[in-house]
């Protein structure tokens, strides 16, 4: 059965709002999802308030709620890196993640990939996996450059991150037949919204402002999950819409939207 979660991104602390953490929490839950994904902004404010990790993951045991995924790290200059890194470990331990996602911010070269090793094998020592997400704004701008680099990191459980968002408006083409060619060992999870193209000049505030609820854009989900099922059948799911209209609206009520759209349409089928 699919596991979801609930990115908190949306209605994050990065758009000038309070943390709101225990309504996250209580949202999350109500709604019926499996786990949250607290995004870096939020847990620094957290931090900041004097919410510690292991008072956030009392809170979310207490509500049934794992830790699905940590959005994210930056993958560039050894110092910044290795800075995010420190952070990134200790909420991992601390929470439990199962996944660091993670941006590539330089060009690709072998020691970006050695940095990257080093990444993976930390956040792997407290049991959490390296999620690489694809994007035309990183380094990695498909599908096929994120499994390339994954491979290259050859590190147990490092796999790739399929955003929807920027699967099917990826500039140069939807890459179906990259996804039908991942292997399950290089296949983390999914970040799941709908959309509609934009004007060149526009992804930032596209991808951040102008998401939409899965089912209410043109992307072809069904086709999205049932190829993804093949590849992977209970892959984790983190519902990710970053909307400026939703970012308006009760964190309740943007919770019951999410986890009914998102179970209305990624129904994976193994035998798809």
């Amino acid at each position: 059965m699919t596991r979801f979660g609930l990115a908190t991104l949306n209605h994050s602390t990065l758009h000038g709002l309070p943390t709101q953490w225990e309504v996250h929490l209580d949202a999350a839950a109500a709604a019926g999802f499996d786990a949250l994904a607290p995004d870096v902004f939020w847990l620094r404010r957290l931090e900041e308030e004097g919410i510690t990790p292991g008072s956030l993951r009392d809170a979310l045991d207490a509500r049934g709620l794992a830790c699905m995924e940590i959005a994210g790290i930056a993958i560039g200059e050894p110092q910044s890196t290795a800075s995010e890194l420190d952070e990134h470990v200790r909420w991992s331990e601390a929470l439990g993640a199962e996944f660091v996602n993670a941006r590539v911010v330089l060009p690709v070269d072998a020691q970006l990939v050695e940095r990257a090793r080093g990444v993976a094998e930390a956040l792997a020592s407290v049991g959490t996996r390296l999620a690489l997400e694809f994007s035309r704004g990183t380094k990695l701008n498909s599908i096929s450059d994120a499994r390339a680099f994954s491979e290259a990191i050859d590190v147990p459980g490092v796999g790739v991150t399929l955003d929807t968002w920027h699967f099917f408006l990826r500039p140069e083409g939807v890459e179906w037949a990259a996804l039908d060619a991942l292997p399950a060992e290089h296949f983390a999870n999914v970040q799941l919204s709908d959309g509609v193209p934009y004007g060149e000049g526009e992804f930032g505030p596209a991808t951040m402002d102008r998401r939409r609820m899965p089912g209410e854009g043109g992307f072809d989900l069904a086709r999205a999950a049932a190829r993804a099922g093949a590849r992977l059948p209970d892959v984790p799911v983190v519902v990710e819409v970053l909307s400026a209209e939703w970012r308006a609206r009760p964190l309740e009520e943007f919770a019951q939207r999410a986890a009914e759209a998102a179970r209305a349409v990624w129904t994976p089928s193994p035998s798809a």
